[in-house]
């Protein structure tokens, strides 16, 4: 009975990370990869306020973005035995790593790399890609997220992390 708990186990979290790292692919690695390239063609440009000091903030703000990604969809699929995908969400709560300090450190992560390509390249296109892609993802999930995430997983969504927002009663 226990080694077919075990191996049962390990074949969600083998499908968790496969469905995760196609679920990379797709969305983070097209939202600030491919849609970026589209506008800059990663050609450098003036650097903002003729500073090249800028070139370097962005490439520390894209340098914090990548691991924080990929952290990110690692303890969704390790931890939370699903993926970041709505289609195929986590079984067990993650409030582990950046979880325990930022609702979605995924829409940060992705974010922060954007803008840092906007900053390093000099481009103000892509930061209007950045600020259009989270602000309205990252009100959504607020508004979404957690009403059905507490009916799934219960009591744990209650006492794992304070909440974000003052007067959430979620």
């Amino acid at each position: 009975m226990s080694s077919q708990r075990v191996s049962g186990t390990a074949v969600q979290r083998t499908i968790a990370v496969l469905g995760s790292a196609v679920f990379f692919v797709v969305a983070p690695c097209m939202l600030a990869g491919l849609v970026p390239w589209s506008i800059t063609g990663w050609q450098l440009r003036p650097p903002f306020l003729g500073l090249e000091l800028t070139r370097g903030i962005g490439a520390i703000m894209i340098l914090a973005g990548v691991p924080g990604l990929v952290d990110a969809f690692a303890r969704f699929a390790l931890q939370g035995l699903g993926t970041p995908a709505p289609i195929a969400p986590t079984r067990n709560l993650v409030v582990t790593g950046l979880y325990r300090y930022v609702r979605n450190p995924i829409y940060v992560a992705v974010v922060a790399i954007i803008l840092g390509q906007a900053v390093l390249m000099g481009v103000g296109a892509s930061s209007s890609t950045a600020c259009c892609s989270g602000s309205p993802s990252t009100s959504s999930s607020w508004r979404t997220k957690n009403p059905r995430s507490s009916g799934r997983l219960g009591e744990s969504t209650r006492h794992s992390a304070p909440p974000s927002r003052a007067g959430y009663r979620g």
